[in-house]
C-alpha cells in the first residue's frame, strides 16, 4: 500500500498546481469584470493594474493586482502560492495596466493575459480582452 501511495503523490501535486492555476484564472476574470462594473457604475475611469504591495501600481502581475478609482484602491487581489508566471500583453501598444472607461470599454487597446506553469512549455490558460471590455478564455 505504501508504494501505491507514493506513486500517487506526483499526480496529486499536479492536480493541486492546476487547481491553483484555475483559481488564479477565475480571480483575474473576476477582477476584470469588477473593474468594468465599477467604471460604468461610477461613470469614471477605473484601472486594473499589477501590484506587489496591494496599494500602488507596482511590481508584477504575479504578485497580485488592484482596482483603482480616484487614486483609491477599491479591490486588492493576491496570488498566493502560484507556481508559474502571469503575463499581460496589450496591443498595438504595450500598456502596463487596463483602464476602463465609463462606457465599460477599455481605454485604448485589446490585450491578453496568459499563465505559464514553471514545469510546462505551453500556457495553462489565456484570457483575451477586447476593446469592448469583453473577456474570453482560450
Amino acid at each position: 500500500m505504501l508504494i501505491v501511495g507514493a506513486r500517487s503523490l506526483p499526480s496529486q501535486k499536479t492536480v493541486l498546481t492546476r487547481s491553483k492555476a484555475d483559481v488564479m484564472r477565475m480571480q483575474l476574470l473576476r477582477a476584470s469584470h469588477l473593474t468594468q462594473i465599477e467604471a460604468t457604475t461610477k461613470k469614471e475611469l477605473v484601472t486594473l493594474c499589477q501590484s506587489s504591495d496591494q496599494k500602488t501600481c507596482s511590481g508584477r502581475w504575479n504578485d497580485g493586482y488592484i482596482v483603482i478609482a480616484d487614486n483609491k484602491v477599491i479591490y486588492a487581489f493576491l496570488n498566493p502560492g502560484n507556481q508559474g508566471q502571469l503575463y499581460w500583453r496589450a496591443f498595438p501598444n504595450n500598456q502596463a495596466q487596463l483602464d476602463y472607461l465609463p462606457t465599460g470599454m477599455l481605454k485604448a487597446e485589446n490585450g491578453t493575459f496568459w499563465y505559464c506553469l514553471a514545469a510546462e512549455k505551453n500556457p495553462s490558460w489565456a484570457i483575451v480582452l477586447s476593446q469592448s471590455g469583453r473577456a474570453r478564455e482560450i
